[in-house]
């Protein structure tokens, strides 16, 4: 009677093992990849066998998109991609890889190209197939490697756009509407710190940080770059501080780099990037900030968005990425 006890038992116990590997093989079976959410900004670069290892090389080199402006950059001068990049051979792309967000097939040929791959494993993946002219030079291969990194950049930022629009808090939405005519893409993460007329202040808190959103109407059009830069730190002097007395966040145009770059020909879209620090407090604050001013010359005022960043430790990559849609979404939506 005990032996057949124990051989029942040792039955259901063959059965109960077979049936985990059984679930855990399919399981690797079926994994599709990376997830699209979790991996936006990990692109998989996929090489055809015919291309040449010099061309690949070179490719690898000039396939780069830093972040700016970030504090570790400012303050050792080493560069750091917004992308993580995985390369492998043509042969070893199996079903495995198909999750990636961003895929790029790399093939040579007579000339340069990029075109939309017509194979798709997600709605919104990003399938590029980009031709390298195997008779040009490796300057040409410089621009049209930066090209393509920032079109794939462009596209996760829309992605972004799209993800978001229309939703945040409803008093948000509402308050942009009535006073600066303007919609925005956001999460409902961001609640307001303050609104008067013609300004918003909004705030997230994460894990380890928080981001600080000011939206301001401001008389008159900003073109230079000693108007820009002035007007960033008027607003951030009256809004963003410390508990310490006097402490006040201004740009950092000493310690660090400030990039301002005109969005279009007629002067009236200006981006903003550089580093705020918060003076006058003796404990370390401060952070990449990223800003955009879009002049309206025929009421001859302006609005200004800025956007701080405080993720002490942490890659910056999403958060520039972040704050690059949000900012974007006030004059693409």
């Amino acid at each position: 009677m005990l032996m057949q006890i124990f051989n029942y038992i040792m039955l259901i116990y063959r059965h109960l093992i077979f049936s985990i590997i059984f679930i855990t093989l399919s399981s690797c079976n079926s994994f599709k990849g990376t997830t699209i959410s979790e991996d936006s900004l990990e692109i998989l670069i996929v090489s055809r066998e015919n291309i040449d290892n010099k061309n690949l090389e070179k490719f690898k080199r000039h396939f780069f998109l830093p972040q700016l402006t970030i504090p570790e950059t400012e303050m050792t001068g080493d560069l750091y991609n917004i992308f993580d990049l995985t390369f492998i051979d043509f042969n070893d792309f199996t079903e495995y890889f198909h999750g990636y967000q961003n895929i790029v097939f790399l093939s040579p040929g007579s000339s340069y190209s990029i075109t939309e791959k017509a194979e798709k494993w997600h709605p919104s993946q990003v399938v590029l197939n980009f031709m390298i002219d195997t008779l040009s030079n490796e300057k040409d291969l410089q621009i049209m490697s930066k090209k393509l990194i920032n079109e794939i950049k462009e596209k996760e930022v829309s992605r972004r756009i799209k993800k978001y629009k229309n939703s945040g808090k409803a008093e948000i939405r509402q308050f942009l509407k009535k006073n600066f005519d303007l919609s925005i893409s956001l999460s409902n993460n961001f609640s307001i710190v303050d609104t008067i007329n013609n300004f918003l202040d909004l705030r997230r808190d994460f894990d380890k940080g928080t981001y600080r959103l000011i939206i301001s109407k401001i008389s008159g059009n900003y073109i230079t770059r000693n108007e820009i830069i002035n007007e960033v730190n008027e607003i951030s002097k009256n809004n963003i501080y410390s508990d310490t007395e006097g402490a006040f966040a201004n740009i950092d145009d000493i310690n660090a780099n400030v990039y301002i770059s005109k969005l279009t020909d007629e002067n009236n879209i200006f981006e903003i990037r550089g580093l705020w620090k918060m003076y006058n407090d003796p404990a370390p604050m401060g952070g990449p900030i990223l800003s955009y001013v879009i002049n309206d010359k025929k009421y001859r005022h302006a609005v200004i968005f800025i956007f701080y960043i405080f993720a002490p430790g942490e890659d910056k990559a999403d958060h520039l990425i972040e704050a690059e849609a949000i900012g974007k979404s006030l004059f693409t939506n």
